[in-house]
């Protein structure tokens, strides 16, 4: 009897003794996946060889690209860098970065950022950011994403579902607004304009005809716009457009303008707008020039001709 107690014993003890070796087994192989430094030149030539994939480092740099499953500070490659799952801090490739999972922190690329999850923090890359949710984009050309916190920034157009701060001169905007204005301002210029974006902000692309200027005869305007107060039937809004105008002749004039328009729903498509616009005009001084007695200041070099004035806007606008 006793000699089948102490047999139980020891079975229990080597089990015991077992169950410790293999969890401390499995907290060495937990450690070697969790590495300070990862340093490679493309994958698998790297101190992480063929299991970088299925690593986690704290800093990585790659001289053309580089794998792994998790980055928690930093990770620097000259092409590409590829993480399967999160990313946690920052992320800089000389071409482009893709995150499997979510990342939180700054992704840097020259040409592509994409994020499969969400991404908590600031992307910039020189052609395209996409991801699902996200905080801040900014692009040399495109934006995607689902949903945007902060603000959206690209140097043409911006995609979201939802997106309150588009920066862009095109912004589809699946929860935002779309509408195509035709509008003629104190000079008799007509225009016709797409004004798109989200509930706040929107882009202004717009293209034009002068009937009174043979040397400024067509108009080609982008802007940036915001609606500072929204009623159901009437929105004040604020815009900041330059436009290029010329006759493909006599050369180039340039025109600022800051716009106070209000807008007034006539139907649930169709709005009127109009306001005082504040303008700067700029051109060559030996153009025949279109210089008037409407000027509140005015100065001439040899070479340009500066003028400010208040004028006008008037139009209508259709909700697309």
């Amino acid at each position: 009897m006793e000699e089948k107690t102490m047999t139980q014993k020891m079975t229990r003890i080597l089990i015991a003794i077992a169950l410790m070796v293999t969890c401390s087994g499995l907290a060495v192989a937990q450690e070697k996946t969790t590495n300070q430094l990862h340093i490679g030149l493309i994958y698998p030539l790297s101190t992480n060889g063929k299991a970088a994939p299925s690593d986690t480092n704290d800093l990585s740099i790659h001289l053309i690209s580089g794998i792994s499953k998790q980055e928690n500070a930093c990770l620097i490659a000259g092409i590409s860098g590829i993480v399967t799952a999160n990313v946690y801090g920052t992320m800089v490739s000389g071409v482009s970065n893709h995150v499997g999972a979510d990342a939180s922190g700054v992704l840097v690329a020259g040409l592509l950022n994409h994020v499969k999850g969400k991404a908590r923090g600031l992307q910039i890359a020189g052609v395209i950011n996409k991801s699902s949710d996200a905080h801040t984009q900014v692009a040399g050309l495109i934006n995607i994403a689902k949903r945007v916190e902060g603000v959206q920034v690209a140097g043409f157009i911006n995609i979201a579902q939802q997106s309150d701060y588009p920066v862009g001169l095109i912004n589809i905007i699946r929860d935002g607004e779309l509408a195509l204005g035709l509008s003629v301002d104190e000079a008799g210029g007509l225009a016709l304009a797409l004004r798109s974006g989200g509930r706040v902000l929107y882009g202004i692309i717009g293209l034009g005809y002068q009937t009174r200027h043979q040397e400024a005869r067509y108009l080609l305007e982008g802007g940036l716009g915001a609606h500072l107060v929204t009623t159901k039937a009437f929105r004040l809004s604020a815009e900041l457009a330059s436009a290029a105008m010329t006759s493909f002749e006599d050369g180039v004039y340039g025109k600022q303008s800051l716009r106070i328009l209000g807008g007034w729903r006539i139907t649930p498509s169709i709005e009127l707008i109009g306001g005082p616009t504040f303008n700067h005009l700029l051109f060559d001084a030996d153009q025949t020039d279109i210089r008037d007695g409407r000027y509140l200041w005015q100065s001439q070099s040899p070479d340009v001709f500066n003028g400010l004035y208040f004028g006008g806007m008037l139009g209508l606008q259709f909700l697309l």
